[in-house]
């Protein structure tokens, strides 16, 4: 099966990607659910053909809501045959959950080597540096044969076991708990250093160029930043500032920075993407990340050496795009503001379907514009984002600066925000964005240790029971 933007139904999210760029990839984020009695490899597929799903991420918590449904219980029932223990029977389905997926993606990742991939995370009970390694390349191992993404966790190892498994030329990470610049420095220069690694061996080995930039170019990769969870955390310490600030003038300011805030902390991630990546110069007007440039400057030299060897860019790819039932924005908040060259965004299945209706209703010409257009670089409209209703935040964000410009809408820059967002919110509270990252990824990390924790009983649970 082959997909193409002008074969691709009036639902497929295909309508928007640009396989040049690679840009505005969408990946399902977790098995679809069981529905209208439909098993989920059905239902995945459904979504791959008619809704354009190119990619597919997995973890511990999505695997065990899959476990939840009942669907393994026969293979559980062979595994108490076999006489498995709760840890292997884990092992044993989440790979082959993961493989059948991978296998329904085939002819996407025929077509598309970076996509049609799907991501399975190592385990979560593993924080030490050898272990998690030798998880992650059971994982790879595993998975071998088939569009694939190994999940390694951004923990205190993760940058040095980014760049261990990149050195070996055989797996291709898709870096998770990413919630901060700084966690995306860190492991975007792990991917780098496991790349440079890896061509200096073959080049000692005496291996050919040709050889070095097949085995170079066969590594791809995603950065995965999460980014509602920070604006669940700063959008009720806006609410505090505007009830203590008198001043009319700024009490708006505030205001419209509720929504606002981790979508232009990933736009300035993003940013830093294009500069390393792609050369680009970066923009820094309020000096936020004057610290960094030094070190910024040295990773956009060695991937411009990498690059002549084979090497790929590591996508930067939204995470946690789904807007939460206690935040009253558009479901598409956190997908429409990151569409553009090299993006990529992994969504809920609410959140994929209610892009699906989004691209349903575009004319042909609309959606080649979006395909072609950088979003993620624009500013974003100075209005509320809680406006209502919710579609008028996706139409507003979809004019061009001049077109909201003409209509009397201002911008507001990504740094502009950053900027107000410290100045008048997180240092009153003490606090940072990479602060607020860290925790994030922190309370994201115990999550998936206690759900796979969780998942190990309910097995051992099961397995009694089929006994």
């Amino acid at each position: 099966m082959s997909f193409s933007m002008t074969a691709a139904s009036k639902t497929s999210l295909f309508r928007l990607y640009n396989p040049g760029t690679w840009g505005n990839s969408f990946a399902l984020d977790g098995f679809p659910a069981l529905k209208e009695g439909k098993a989920w490899p059905v239902r995945l597929a459904e979504f791959i053909e008619l809704k354009g799903a190119a990619c597919m991420t997995t973890n511990q918590t999505l695997f065990r809501q899959l476990l939840e449904t009942g669907t393994l219980d026969d293979r559980l029932r062979v595994f108490v045959r076999e006489g498995k223990t709760a840890a292997q029977v884990y092992q044993a389905l989440y790979n082959e959950a993961t493989m059948e997926a991978a296998q329904i993606f085939s002819s996407i990742h025929e077509q598309w080597p970076c996509e049609g991939r799907v991501s399975q995370e190592a385990s979560a009970l593993l924080t030490e540096l050898e272990p998690l390694l030798n998880e992650v390349s059971r994982i790879s191992g595993a998975m071998a044969g088939v569009g694939a993404f190994t999940k390694i966790p951004n923990l205190a190892v993760g940058p040095q076991a980014v760049r261990r498994a990149v050195a070996t030329g055989r797996i291709s990470p898709n870096v998770t708990l990413v919630f901060s610049d700084k966690h995306y420095l860190d492991t975007t220069e792990g991917y780098l250093l496991g790349l440079n690694d890896l061509i200096e061996r073959l080049r000692g080995e005496g291996i050919s160029a040709d050889e070095i930039r097949k085995t170079a170019s066969a590594i791809h990769s995603v950065n995965s930043l999460f980014v509602s969870r920070v604006d669940r955390v700063v959008d009720p310490w806006i609410d505090e500032a505007v009830a203590r600030e008198t001043d009319p003038a700024k009490q708006k300011a505030l205001k419209l920075l509720k929504g606002k805030v981790a979508v232009a902390q990933a736009k300035k991630v993003y940013a830093l993407f294009e500069t390393i990546f792609l050369g680009k110069p970066f923009s820094d007007p309020e000096g936020l990340f004057a610290a960094e440039m030094p070190r910024i400057t040295r990773m956009k030299e060695l991937f411009a050496r990498l690059k002549t060897f084979g090497a790929n860019p590591q996508r930067l790819l939204i995470a946690s795009s789904g807007v939460k039932s206690d935040q009253p924005y558009s479901p598409l908040l956190y997908v429409l503001p990151f569409l553009g060259p090299w993006s990529a965004n992994t969504m809920p299945e609410a959140t994929f379907e209610a892009t699906v209706c989004f691209v349903a209703s575009l004319s042909d010409a609309q959606a080649a514009d979006l395909r072609d257009r950088n979003l993620m670089a624009e500013p974003l409209p100075e209005i509320p984002t809680d406006i209502q209703p919710a579609g008028e935040w996706d139409r507003i964000l979809q004019l061009t600066p001049a077109q909201r410009a003409q209509q009397g809408i201002g911008a507001l820059t990504a740094d502009r925000i950053l900027k107000q967002a410290r100045d008048w919110v997180l240092t009153p509270k003490n606090s940072s964005l990479r602060q607020i990252g860290d925790q994030l990824r922190d309370k994201g990390a115990e999550s998936f240790f206690a759900d796979e924790k969780a998942t190990l009983q309910a097995i051992e649970t099961k397995l009694q029971q089929f006994r």
